[in-house]
Parts: C-alpha cells; structure tokens; sequence
C-alpha cells in the first residue's frame, strides 16, 4: 500500500488516530481497493471503532503492497497489519504543529521489511521519516446493519457536548431513555452504591432539538461514556453531525458521522443487559434482609443480657454472644515499658529508663526570678578587677625617713 494526503487530509488522520487511541490499545490497518480503513477494539471487546478513508481523501492512493527488493506483479500482495497505538501516536503527537508545518504526507507499506513507512515533507524543505514496525493480523470485523436499528436520530456533535457538560467528569456510565417525543440523560448509579450518597444528573432533550428525529421503539439503555467523549471531540473539531442507533437494552449503540464522500467513521458500544440489572436488585435485596434479620437478632439479644454491645462503623449491632468467648490479654506488669513503633521502622523498641520513686520535683521559678536571673548579667559592671600575675622590674622606693 502507498498513498499521498495533503495536509488538510493529514490533520483529519491525526484527529482520527487520537480518537481511536482513546478507545483501543492497538491500530488495525487495512488498505482495500476503496480506500483505507483504520479499525481498533478496546480491551474488553465492548467498544469497536472504524474509520474508512474513501478515494477522494487521498492525493494518491493504491491498495497492493509492491515487493520492493525484488520486484515482480506477481508477488504483490495487500497486507492487513497491526501495530501498538503507542507507536503510531509518537509520529502523529501534536495536532497542532503537524497543520503548521506539514505540507504532505507519504505512507507506504512495503511487502518484504515489515515497516509502515512515514514520510512528512515540511516547510523551508525539511523531511521527517519515520520506520514503525507492524505485525500481520486477520481482519478485524464487526458484525451490524445500519438498517436494522428500530430508532435513529441524530444532532450536532457541539450540541451533545454541551448537553454532556452537566455530568461529572468521574461518570463512567450514562442512561439514554427514549420517548416518542424526548430524549431523557442520566447518570447510571450501580445498585452497590448508596443513591442518597451520590450526584444525581437528569437532562432531558426535547425532539425539536434535533436534526433528525425517528424513535420507534420507547426503550432505556446504559453504555460507557468515556468512548462518546472520544467520538464527540473528533466530531466537534471538525464540525459534523453525529447519528445515533439505538433498539434496546442488552443490544448495541452505533454512532455514525459522515463527510462527504471523504470519510465516514463507525462507532459500536456495547450496552448493560436488563439481566445483569434484575439479578444487582435482587441481590441487593437479599442483602438488606439479612442486615434486618441481624440487626433483630441483636436487639434481643441486647434486652436479654446485661452486656452491653459493641458497633462497628456500618452501625451494625455485634451479637453479645461474641463477647462473652472473647478473653482479654493480661500483660504482665515489668519495670520496664516498651515503647510501640511504626510497622515499617526497622529500629528495635528501646525500654524507656526508670523513674526514681523518692525524685523531689520542685516547681517552677515565678515570672520575676526567672527574669532576675536572665538579666542579672546586666546588672553587674563593665568592668571586673581580677588579680592577674606580674614580675616586679623595679621595687618601690622606701620611704624618706
């Protein structure tokens, strides 16, 4: 495969490549006689994601990989590879100085070295090459019909970031409830969580809000949300609209968005199933009715012995019959006490030393003799005559007589 894109077409796959790392760890390359496709599936195989890059993206494009060492029409062959997303994003980093400075673009894949070959061609002649290495995979398939969904309706992508503003950056799950005549948003709490201790987030869209408008089937589904952030800031950046199809609960969401006839990009998510739902209810149920049992069990308990009970931090009443199989520890007294030290200090614990019994503490000066003794320095004079000893060269002289 060989193909040639300007540098329009170079900032439309970088945004690509950035949209599709944030769903997937690796990216899937298949040429095909209508153009390139760039495919990725996320690690729990929940979320799928497809570019197609059709003919008319491209300046040149040919699909058959040619054999560069030794050439012959008859070993050309078209190669399906992948490679980590790692790599491909440490050629394609910044969007913003790739549209200043690339002018084109060259992308080759020979059939012999196991190389997808890089080539930007920048202002004032500069050449950037890069050499990544790929390994051969089986296509990478999806199985969906866009004409079996039940609903579809579709808006623009800046109209679905601003309605997704009002959720919390940690929501992981979102819950789509479809009307005849509105679209209503939530935040989907799983049932472990207590619901009093969690933000509740509810927005409702009314059908003239959006471009096209079809809900057959009034149906509820729960799918991920960090995938839809992806889809909406490749979308938004270039200003596209955004089709969704939904059919109901346990069965895929596809979104779609479309340019021309340049590109077009599919996007699958798997959503929560109905089961899994009844089956959290329940159990949470069953949960409930044995704290009540447990905590009635207790309460006899409390009113038939005098013990009194113990509760822990989830307010849940011990039984007393606990208490009274429970030995407490008698340390025997020693004239040495053993200082307790941190689990990760790597010094032995020291005795502390002795306190004499007959010790005579006195209790502290008054204000006024601690400052006497602190400023009595002061009070002394500058000068102290101190007997210092000296030879005598010349005795005194005796006196007249």
């Amino acid at each position: 495969m060989k193909c040639l894109l300007d540098a329009t077409s170079v900032k439309v796959l970088t945004r690509a490549i950035h949209c599709l790392a944030k769903i997937g760890d690796e990216l899937h390359i298949e040429p095909t006689a209508n153009g390139l496709t760039l495919k990725t599936v996320n690690a729990s195989k929940s979320a799928y994601s497809a570019f197609t890059f059709h003919l008319p993206f491209f300046l040149d494009f040919c699909h058959i990989s040619e054999n560069t060492v030794q050439p012959d029409p008859e070993d050309d062959t078209v190669i399906k590879c992948k490679l980590p997303m790692k790599s491909i994003l440490s050629v394609f980093r910044s969007i913003g100085s790739l549209e200043k400075s690339v002018e084109t673009c060259h992308i080759t894949l020979p059939l012999l070295e196991a190389l997808l070959i890089i080539e930007f061609k920048c202002k004032h002649g500069i050449i950037k090459h890069f050499n990544l290495r790929y390994f051969e995979c089986e296509s990478v398939e999806a199985e969906f019909s866009k004409e079996g969904y039940a609903s579809k309706f579709s808006c623009t992508s800046r109209f679905y970031s601003e309605t997704l503003l009002s959720f919390h950056s940690s929501t992981q799950e979102v819950t789509w409830s479809l009307a005849m005549d509105q679209v209503h948003l939530s935040n989907h709490i799983d049932d472990e969580i207590d619901p009093s201790k969690c933000v509740r987030t509810e927005i409702t869209l009314a059908k003239d809000e959006f471009v096209d408008f079809n809900v057959a089937l009034c149906t509820q589904v729960t799918f991920c949300l960090k995938e839809l952030r992806a889809i909406l800031a490749f979308a938004e950046a270039l200003k596209l609209d955004l089709d969704c199809r939904m059919e109901g609960a346990g069965q895929p969401v596809l979104f779609s968005l479309e340019k021309a006839n340049l590109y077009s990009a599919d996007f699958l998510l798997a959503t929560l199933t109905p089961v899994l739902d009844s089956t959290a209810h329940s159990s949470r149920s069953t949960n409930d009715q044995r704290k009540n049992k447990s905590s009635r069990e207790s309460n006899l308990s409390k009113t038939s012995s005098p013990v009194p009970t113990l509760r822990d931090k989830d307010s849940r009443v011990a039984s007393s019959a606990n208490l009274h199989t429970t030995i407490m520890p008698i340390v025997p007294e020693s004239p040495y006490f053993t200082s307790r030290l941190n689990s990760l200090s790597l010094i032995e614990p020291q005795p502390f030393p002795a306190i004499e019994e007959d010790l005579d503490i006195q209790p502290p000066p008054s204000k006024r003799a601690r400052a006497r003794y602190i400023f009595q320095n002061c009070l002394k004079a500058t000068q102290e005559v101190r007997e210092r000893p000296y030879e005598v060269f010349a005795p005194d002289s005796e006196g007249d007589e």
